[in-house]
């Protein structure tokens, strides 16, 4: 009841103090980790404020409520995995695009708690449009990069809806992301059925020598795939280590 009381009587106003600035990144920090411990019900403006040390009014004048709180750990997070990538000044060539699938699973595992929160936003069934479209921006951007590329090489099949490729294609990048999160593949796997992944949605837009190549690319990585899931169970261990 307090906390209705608060954020209806408080009104979001811009930070620009150094003092406000430094005590978002508080909050946003804390936020991010309660959400990693215990995901979106672990993280109440009450415990929020006790834990950053910040009044609720303070949290309500920056983020409106609880889901303003939320969106706010995308966001910067998903800034921050942008600002990397774009330093990186890369040409999207195949191996370009797998080095960086490579390392958002390298990032996934290092934040893992957090990663398969967030990951969930995307299959949840109420819908929070702000985080889906943070977290899907980078492997949009990935794939129109690419196809920009292939473009510019005339090796793409015109007649296609790249629109709607590309929208597919995002959907089924995260349903690796989520197979990782539900502990269906380890991170090994993941890098791996990522890399198929965009071989596949490849193989539909080329034409001609190149789509032949990354067919023949694609065939060899699905049978290390099929090796890799009949030595695992669920949770990613082996059959030898279960045997032990």
């Amino acid at each position: 009841m307090q906390e209705q009381l608060l954020k209806k009587k408080v009104q979001r106003r811009p930070y620009t103090s150094p003092a406000m600035t430094e005590r978002r990144t508080r909050i946003v920090d804390t936020a991010h980790r309660l959400l990693g411990e215990g995901g979106v019900s672990a993280l109440t403006i009450r415990r929020l404020s006790e834990e950053a040390g910040v009044a609720q009014r303070t949290l309500y004048r920056l983020f409106g409520d609880k889901d303003g709180v939320v969106s706010a750990t995308v966001i910067d997070r998903m800034v921050e995995v942008r600002d990397h990538i774009a330093r990186r000044e890369a040409t999207y060539t195949l191996d370009v695009v797998f080095a960086e699938l490579d390392w958002m699973v390298s990032e996934l595992e290092r934040d893992c708690l957090y990663a398969r929160v967030v990951i969930d936003f995307v299959f949840a069934p109420e819908p929070r449009e702000v985080e889906v479209r943070e977290l899907t921006s980078v492997a949009r951007s990935r794939l129109c990069a690419w196809l920009s590329l292939q473009q510019q090489a005339g090796v793409i099949c015109e007649a296609l809806d790249l629109d709607y490729v590309v929208d597919t294609h995002v959907m089924q990048e995260f349903l690796v992301y989520r197979r990782w999160s539900l502990g269906q593949c380890n991170a090994d796997l993941c890098r791996m059925e990522l890399h198929a992944c965009f071989l596949q949605t490849a193989s539909l837009v080329l034409t001609g020598e190149a789509r032949e190549t990354c067919l023949k690319h694609l065939a060899v990585l699905q049978k290390k795939i099929m090796q890799a899931r009949r030595m695992t169970d669920p949770s990613g261990r082996s059959d030898k280590a279960m045997v032990k």
